[in-house]
């Protein structure tokens, strides 16, 4: 196929399961075991999850503005640091206050208005809130390990 990471065979074990079939019924139905259907739907799974944070990091990358957040602050700081930073940069982000509180409750890995892991707000390109828990400050390291500019 090539326009997908799923094999033919995961994509045929994930159209039946979406039909309900169970995996011991699709095993009878493609001839092998549920145990071989059941590592092909989990691989398949995993591959759509990379897929979908592959994307959401691109939405990131190109996002208008973004803040990190780290484990145990809290999120009360956060809608001030968000208009700080795009008063900087001149956008204009069309939520209140209470309303990225409210968005960060409802989407981010809180706990009693403390983040329980690092993440990152941004506003994307469409101007929807977004969170991402993978840092893009993760993959600046590029360049560090080349041994500056008397690398060849």
């Amino acid at each position: 196929m090539g326009k997908t990471f799923l094999t033919e065979q995961q994509i045929k074990i994930l159209r039946l399961r979406a039909k309900g079939l169970k995996q011991s019924e699709i095993a009878e139905l493609l001839g092998t075991s549920r145990a071989n259907i059941s590592i092909l739907e989990r691989r398949a799974l995993d591959k759509i999850q990379k897929a979908r944070n592959t994307l959401l990091l691109w939405e990131q990358i190109n996002s208008k503005i973004s803040v990190e957040v780290m484990a145990g602050e809290d999120i009360f700081t956060v809608p001030d640091r968000l208009f700080k930073k795009a008063d900087e940069l001149g956008i204009k982000v069309p939520y209140s206050t209470a309303e990225i509180i409210a968005f960060l409750v409802e989407h981010a890995p809180v706990e009693d208005r403390l983040a329980k892991r690092d993440f990152t707000l941004f506003l994307d390109a469409k101007d929807r809130l977004r969170i991402s828990e993978c840092l893009l400050e993760d993959f600046d390291e590029i360049g560090k390990h080349k041994g500056g500019k008397d690398a060849v």
